[in-house]
């Protein structure tokens, strides 16, 4: 009885143990890389599910033009009285009369293999349709995850700023109370020391904006919390731009969604015409006629004196023209995005080599030599923050520098429809 209790009270608190230490555990903030934010947003995005649902309406047009027949079969009855006028002894002067038939309508004018054509052809529309919205999905985290990654690196740098300013600041008090400066330089590295922290909360601010709207992207929960992780990577890219160009006409799917929606409207107007040609309907039937039966066929094909499908073929010739000209358009387009991507691009790389490996240990070390030298009295204040400040915003170039290069970059591939 004993040992019973002892292992039941074991196992309660091992639970209480353990819920305690997931919810521990479950407050810290998951570290994410660009490359699992990116699939997270393509397992999660609400709008990209609803988008993957529109696969659900063109497989049921699928299903709809893969009947054997378009048409179901139709059974008729009928019953009738028949009242005779001059009845014969021994019967009644009224009969039952009645009868049944079944007819099938058929398409004659190949409409079942456009249909399919067109259906098919939608198909393949959508799936574009969604590799597209993944493409446009995949630039948009990234696009959040790299100036995410651009304020924390910013942060860094104010954070480590502030620092300077505090030394600076006690180093002033020290120097004012030996008497070597006036009151008013103190006033200063204060001034600039709060100004520091001041730039520090702006940046937090702006980074919760920016990591908000990528929650929003990878549809987490309240208590999910992220940090993005890594560092702004100096990725070369070796492609030239004619080679980007023929990437982006092989790959892109848009375009080839329009494509496809050209061939839709090609395969939608020749089945408008086909339906053009009238639907022939044949049936047999039976009749019961007093005391016989009688037994027989018949055809139905309608006339298209007045209907001839004149507002389809207008709609679908008019759908098959607008097709037309957006691939065009897109095409066209797609060749100026491409050249502005790339120009963009090579700019950054352009600005980026003005900054080459190491620029940011070089800035740290000219940080610390002047402040230093601040220190031993070699320099005064406004010469060390005059300096501080060149610093501070080379050292901001240098990050805006290397967040833009990768920006251009990601834009290039999101062009090139490179993942």
């Amino acid at each position: 009885m004993f040992t019973s209790r002892f292992v039941n009270t074991f196992l309660i608190l091992q639970a209480v143990f353990l819920c305690l230490l997931s919810a521990t555990f479950g407050a810290e903030a998951t570290r994410l890389d660009l490359e699992t934010a990116v699939r997270l947003g393509l397992e999660r995005n609400l709008e990209l599910k609803a988008k993957r649902e529109e696969l659900g309406i063109a497989e049921g047009r699928m299903i709809r033009s893969n009947l054997f027949l378009q048409h179901n079969p139709e059974i008729e009855g009928e019953i009738a009285n028949k009242r005779l006028r001059k009845p014969e002894e021994g019967f009644n002067k009224n009969l039952l009369q009645g009868g049944v038939s079944l007819s099938q309508e058929f398409e004659i004018g190949g409409q079942p293999g456009y249909r399919r054509e067109a259906a098919q052809r939608n198909l393949r529309k959508v799936n574009f349709e969604i590799g597209d919205f993944e493409r446009t999905l995949r630039f948009r985290v990234s696009e959040l995850f790299l100036k995410l990654l651009n304020i924390k690196a910013k942060l860094a740098q104010a954070e480590q700023i502030a620092n300077l300013r505090s030394q600076l600041y006690e180093a002033s008090k020290t120097r004012l109370a030996l008497g070597d400066i006036p009151e008013v330089q103190l006033i200063v590295a204060e001034f600039e020391l709060n100004r520091a922290k001041s730039e520090a909360i702006s940046l937090e601010r702006e980074y919760e904006d920016l990591l908000s709207r990528l929650r929003t992207d990878l549809v987490l929960e309240k208590e999910e919390k992220i940090e993005p992780a890594g560092d702004l990577p100096r990725a070369p890219l070796a492609a030239s731009l004619s080679e980007i160009l023929k990437s982006a006409l092989e790959r892109r799917p848009d375009l080839a969604a329009l494509d496809q929606e050209k061939r839709v409207a090609e395969a939608e107007e020749l089945l408008t015409r086909a339906e053009r040609i009238p639907n022939v309907k044949f049936g047999f039937f039976y009749d019961k006629d007093d005391k016989d039966n009688v037994f027989g066929g018949r055809i139905s094909i309608p006339l298209p004196v007045f209907d001839r499908k004149q507002a389809e073929l207008r709609e679908a010739l008019s759908r098959k023209s607008i097709a037309n000209l957006g691939y065009l358009h897109k095409r066209r387009a797609l060749e100026n995005e491409i050249q502005a991507a790339f120009a963009k691009f090579k700019l950054a790389e352009k600005e980026l080599a003005l900054y080459p490996e190491g620029t940011l240990k070089k800035f740290d070390e000219g940080l610390d030599l002047y402040q230093r030298a601040y220190q031993e009295r070699a320099v005064d204040l406004a010469d060390t923050i005059l300096f501080q400040n060149q610093v501070i915003e080379a050292r901001l170039k240098f990050i805006d520098a290397l967040t833009n290069y990768n920006l251009t970059l990601a834009e290039l591939k999101l062009q090139a429809g490179i993942e």
